[in-house]
């Protein structure tokens, strides 16, 4: 708290009260544009991560009643909803791909 009671520190003199007027007086360096390498297609990582979780579901139903023995049958439900959320990951990123890199990129 400041000697007058305000809640604010005293203004020095030529300083500005608008933080974005300070920002941009004491920021030295320009705005860089993204590097190409960080433009990145995600569908192709949701694909792979559902199809990970499609190959868990299948491997939960064949050794589905060892996994029940040892009181893990939960296993398959969790592959599975691994499997319904990827899917629906990957048509978010499709739809996050077209969107970022454009229609006619496609390849």
């Amino acid at each position: 708290m400041s000697t007058d009671g305000s809640s604010q520190p005293p203004a020095a003199s030529g300083s500005s009260a608008n933080p974005r007027a300070a920002y941009h007086r004491v920021k030295k360096t320009p705005e860089l544009p993204a590097a190409d390498a960080v433009r990145l297609r995600m569908t192709p990582i949701a694909v792979t991560g559902t199809l990970l979780w499609a190959v868990a579901l299948v491997l939960t139903q064949l050794f589905r009643e060892p996994l029940a023995d040892s009181g893990r049958e939960w296993w398959g439900a969790c592959a599975l909803t691994g499997v319904i959320v990827g899917l629906l990951g990957t048509a978010a990123m499709v739809v996050a791909d077209r969107r970022h890199f454009g229609r006619d990129r496609q390849g």
